[in-house]
């Protein structure tokens, strides 16, 4: 593979803002992502540092190494107004230090928004039903896909070892921001999804943009069915005792708020 040179003629591009967006998975990122996206004034701020997306990057931006190919995915998604986002996860900083050898990752100067969930339950059910059926999006969603995911079958420990995980998820991320001395603007999938416009207007207030693009319909939708709310509900029950003592350990959750 021939990483030399600049193909794409990205170097020297000259960004204006610069943001990312940190996640914890199955928060509502690939949503968010499609929707700043498909207003053309946010960039696309995709998860492009994580291996599946980044090895072909590498091939088509010429990156030889891990910082040539983040600046050069950050030129080449920008939208014509200079403004451009990436998504991160806490594994794509794990590598980015194994591959620089430095410990900070994250720029000071950027615009840092933080995506969580507040009903961690239901993101758990989620995680389960995605690691089990390998089927992560609605666009993935055949008719195979979806008989797929109908199959998999209910576990009160998977979904509790899920809790856990994203609850560790959520610790490093607030270890992260606190050791870089940065505080995200905070966001959460239930308001995300159930305002988007609203969602636009805040990122259009933080990041300066003139006026607020009209938004689009995004091609993203929710693909969880009403057995969510079944499971949710048996988890609860079932767990009771471990979820009473969960929001002692959890980094605080916000109420809603509004985000005009």
């Amino acid at each position: 593979m021939d990483l030399t040179g600049d193909p794409l003629n990205l170097e020297g591009q000259e960004l204006g803002r610069q943001y990312a967006i940190c996640l914890v998975p199955r928060s509502g990122s690939t949503f968010l992502a499609h929707l700043l996206k498909n207003t053309g004034r946010f960039g696309f701020p995709n998860e492009w540092m994580a291996v599946a997306l980044a090895e072909g990057e590498a091939r088509e931006t010429g990156s030889p190494d891990w910082d040539t190919l983040f600046r050069r995915v950050m030129a080449r998604y920008a939208s014509d107004n200079g403004v451009s986002g990436i998504e991160l996860a806490l594994a794509h900083l794990t590598w980015g230090r194994q591959a620089t050898g430095r410990p900070d990752i994250l720029d000071p100067g950027w615009t840092y928004f933080y995506l969580r969930r507040r009903n961690i339950v239901r993101q758990a059910i989620s995680m389960h039903v995605a690691h089990q059926s390998g089927v992560l999006h609605s666009f993935q969603m055949t008719d195979d896909a979806r008989k797929v995911r109908d199959a998999v079958l209910y576990d009160t420990p998977a979904i509790r070892s899920w809790i856990k995980f994203l609850q560790d998820e959520e610790l490093k991320w607030e270890r992260e921001f606190g050791r870089m001395g940065i505080e995200p603007i905070r966001l959460y999938y239930e308001d995300i999804t159930a305002r988007p416009e609203r969602a636009v207007r805040l990122f259009s207030n933080v990041l300066g943009l003139p006026e607020t693009p009209t938004i689009k319909t995004s091609t993203i939708e929710r693909i969880g069915t009403s057995r969510t709310d079944d499971w949710e509900a048996r988890y609860r029950d079932e767990d009771a005792q471990y979820l009473s003592a969960l929001p002692l350990h959890r980094p605080f959750v916000h109420t809603p708020v509004s985000m005009s």
